[in-house]
């Protein structure tokens, strides 16, 4: 029976080859588009699942007024530790920053490329456990001794044994020499934890590889230290999170509630998805994710009903004969359920075929790490599977439902309601508007944000982007100060360099460097927090063409035993003053005793980006060097000649720093990745919005096949009698005007709030009026009326004759 049922399934989709086609075409996209969608959503769930018992996993992080710090100060694990009940292990570990100079010791070529690294103690592995291949955990315990992940082994040391590398060394800084004493296997799961080299903790916290780390004050955050904890089975969190948050408060006697730091607890689960402490992707975003590929899949789904049930009368006569000879209702469904599964899974085939194109090709939009290979994985294909049975009961059992309705004799005798001939009843009519409604609603969207990021790329951020170089130069622990002022010297000779400068942050990254700051002026002091700061030299007003309102610019000298500042305009007003002039000569006094005093106020520019309102900033002399961040304005516009003054400002960088890395950025271009998540958005809605507009205008092309089709002789014996061309194309597409006219009505109040839900994120915005939704709607209807009137014409102008010939 199955066989038969299949023979007629197919026999039945070669003889309708081009609705076959067309709901094939409008399956796969929605299906591929679903796939993409399923196996980026999936990827992000699938973080940190794999650790033994990870529901009882934590991680303790800060929080330091209305800010969130995932690390905690270095005395405060040990702490936990020793006075917390209900902790079953502490894992204390400090995340790696960039090494200058590593190389295998007796190579002379330094490591260029090194894996994550974690110091760490034998405790990390308690709650990340590794399979080890040589050693144990307890060989962390050692000063100076490291273990390496088997990648990297075979990186460093290509062709030797695992027995060759232990006790190998490796040289950091021309100073510290680490032993190699284990070997791990690599992670195969995923994980936001996924160190690649071990070093032993004591090894940064007894030794001057990092300098002033070490901090005993407990409201002093080291974000690269981390603390994760596993709680006993059957403790109750919330006393654990109390016992931490006793032991801060305890800890911080005697110093003003506002200035406290507290220690939290967060769900290992939560890590990935926190991103106001550094995780990687929201989950909201991912509902959201999940909430497009439905709607793509459900166009899709509409797309293959409306064409069925559109043709239906071309089949009431199989019906009523197949009746009449004693088929059941239930025969029938399921004969339209096979022939929609074999449309579905030819759908898929060709879906997944398409999806290596998508991953390739919206790679920017793609989560790193993300790879083809997923998709045959088991829960994938479980999950293909999955989708191809419901998408077939989903789209074939209403058009089967709808063709089991026909009576045998109406049917025989020629009295079937023609479905082609008014658009179809009002279940259809319905999903068509539907369709439409997506549709308009995704690209009103998509105009609305693209706006918004043209408007964010374009608006003046008050200080120069084009240009300008920036890279980074080893830190002051790593190199002595004055080589860095020799350096900035050597560059300042060269004949393509109009302005340098040396500081610890560009304009916009200032938000990166908070300080706490008490004004002292005319006998009164006043205490602001959380000033976004970046520490500079004389060249940088210049450099970056920012606006005095009053005062000078600021001068450094390591010989001032009082510093200079300048403010922007918002900190003055926050300050209380309107007059930019009264608030020279007062004094900026950081929390250690440090006193800058102001020197000058600038009008307001973006210290981070425009998704967050103007914030109080503060530029302070960088008279002790402390900055590594060197700035190149070039000093002709020609781009074409920038790449020999780069080049040459390499050649110098490997004369100071010849072990360290000449990695520069066009700043302009920097300042464009603080939007990278904004423009992921972007991307993925244009995407979502052309796919929502194809398969809408594939179903509209087969309505107004299938209609024209059942109308041909009308149409011929119209034209016979006068009809012009325009005439009958009026008369065929009408209806679906109408339709299409509905759903813009419907779609334009729905954009209009959710693309002002969007724009709340944003503290600088566009302003959307309705000009916009209607000038968009017009865009969608001329859309509609191109595929409408391309295929009516082509009836309306056929020759009559052909088409009643037969009568």
């Amino acid at each position: 029976m199955f066989f038969s049922y299949l023979k007629i399934a197919l026999r039945s989709l070669r003889k309708n080859k081009f609705s076959s086609i067309l709901n094939v075409l409008g399956l796969s996209v929605g299906i591929s588009a679903a796939l993409v969608i399923f196996i980026i959503v999936r990827y992000d769930y699938s973080f940190d699942k794999w650790e033994p018992d990870s529901s009882q996993i934590y991680r303790v992080y800060t929080k330091y007024g209305k800010y969130f710090f995932r690390g905690i100060n270095l005395q405060a694990p040990n702490a936990i530790k020793q006075n917390v009940i209900g902790v079953k292990a502490v894992a204390h570990f400090i995340e790696g920053r960039s090494l200058h100079y590593a190389q295998v010791e007796g190579s002379a070529a330094y490591l260029r490329h090194w894996g994550n690294l974690g110091f760490a103690d034998p405790g990390y592995f308690n709650l990340f456990p590794h399979k080890w291949l040589v050693g144990s955990p307890e060989v962390l315990t050692d000063l100076n001794s490291m273990v390496l992940a088997e990648s990297e082994v075979g990186r460093l040391f290509p062709g030797a044994t695992y027995q060759d590398v232990i006790g190998r060394v490796i040289q950091f800084d021309d100073s510290v020499r680490l032993t190699v004493k284990g070997i791990v296997a690599d992670i195969k799961e995923k994980s936001d934890f996924d160190f690649k080299n071990f070093v032993s903790l004591n090894t940064f916290t007894q030794t001057n590889l990092f300098k002033n780390e070490s901090e005993d004050n407990w409201n002093a955050v080291n974000d690269r230290s981390q603390c994760l904890i596993k709680i006993a089975p059957n403790v109750n969190v919330a006393s654990v999170a109390a016992q931490i948050k006793a032991l801060y408060e305890k800890r911080s006697e005697g110093v003003d509630s506002s200035d406290r730091s507290v220690g939290l607890l967060q769900p290992l689960s939560h890590v990935h998805f926190n991103t106001e402490v550094y995780g990687v992707v929201e989950k909201s975003a991912l509902v959201k994710l999940s909430i497009l590929a439905v709607l793509l899949l459900s166009l899709a789904i509409i797309n293959y009903i409306n064409l069925s049930t559109a043709q239906s009368t071309l089949r009431a006569k199989e019906i009523g004969i197949r009746k009449t000879f004693g088929s059941g209702k239930g025969a029938i469904i399921r004969q339209f359920l096979l022939e929609t599964f074999v449309l579905t899974a030819v759908a898929t085939f060709l879906a997944i075929l398409l999806v290596p194109f998508i991953l390739r090709v919206f790679n920017g939009a793609i989560p790193d790490g993300l790879h083809m290979s997923v998709l045959f994985q088991p829960q994938v294909v479980l999950a293909l599977l999955c989708l191809i049975l419901l998408v077939s009961l989903l789209a074939g059992f209403y058009p089967a439902f709808v063709l089991t309705r026909f009576e045998p004799v109406a049917v025989l005798k020629g009295r079937v309601v023609n479905a082609g001939k008014s658009g179809g009843g009002l279940f259809r009519k319905s999903l068509t508007v539907a369709q439409f409604v997506i549709a308009q609603v995704f690209f009103l969207l998509m105009v609305v944000v693209g706006r918004q990021l043209h408007y964010m790329m374009q608006k003046d951020l008050g200080f120069r982007q084009k240009g300008i170089i920036t890279f980074k130069v080893p830190d002051a622990d790593q190199i002595p100060q004055n080589g860095k002022e020799v350096f900035i010297s050597e560059l300042q000779k060269l004949s393509g360099i109009q302005d340098i400068s040396l500081s610890t942050r560009t304009p916009i990254k200032a938000s990166q460097f908070l300080w706490d700051f008490n004004l002292a002026s005319g006998g009164n002091t006043s205490s602001f927090q959380k000033v976004h700061v970046s520490q500079i030299d004389q060249n940088y007003l210049a450099l970056f063409d920012l606006k005095l309102l009053a005062g000078r610019n600021l001068r450094t000298s390591q010989k001032q035993t009082v510093g200079e500042a300048l403010i922007n305009l918002t900190f003055l007003k926050k300050m209380g003053f309107q007059d930019p002039t009264t608030v020279l000569g007062s004094y900026l006094v950081e929390g250690n005793g440090d006193s800058s005093r102001i020197v000058g106020v600038l009008e307001d520019f973006a210290s981070q980006n425009l998704h967050k309102a103007m914030a109080p900033t503060a530029l302070v002399a960088d008279n002790q060097i402390k900055g590594n961040t060197v700035s190149v304005l070039f000093n002709n516009k020609d781009a074409e000649s920038w790449a020999a003054t780069i080049t040459t400002i390499g050649k110098a960088f490997k004369k100071f720093y010849p072990k360290a890395v000449f990695d520069y950025e066009f700043y302009d271009q920097s300042i464009q990745q603080l939007y990278n998540f904004d423009l992921r958005v972007s991307f993925l809605l244009k995407w979502a919005t052309g796919l929502a507009i194809f398969i809408s205008c594939l179903g509209l092309l087969g309505l107004v096949s299938f209609m024209t089709g059942q109308r041909t002789k009308e149409i011929g014996i119209r034209k016979v009698l006068g009809a012009s061309i325009v005439n009958l194309m009026y008369l065929l597409s009408k209806n679906l005007i109408r339709l299409v006219l509905l759903a813009c009505a419907i779609a334009l109040p729905l954009a209009w709030y959710f693309s002002h839900k969007w724009l709340e994120d944003f503290a600088y915005k566009i302003r959307v009026g309705w000009i916009t939704f209607i000038l968009c709607a017009l865009g969608m209807l001329l859309i509609a009326l191109a595929v409408l009137w391309l295929r009516t014409f082509k009836a309306a102008s056929a020759n009559p004759v052909s088409s009643l010939r037969d009568e």
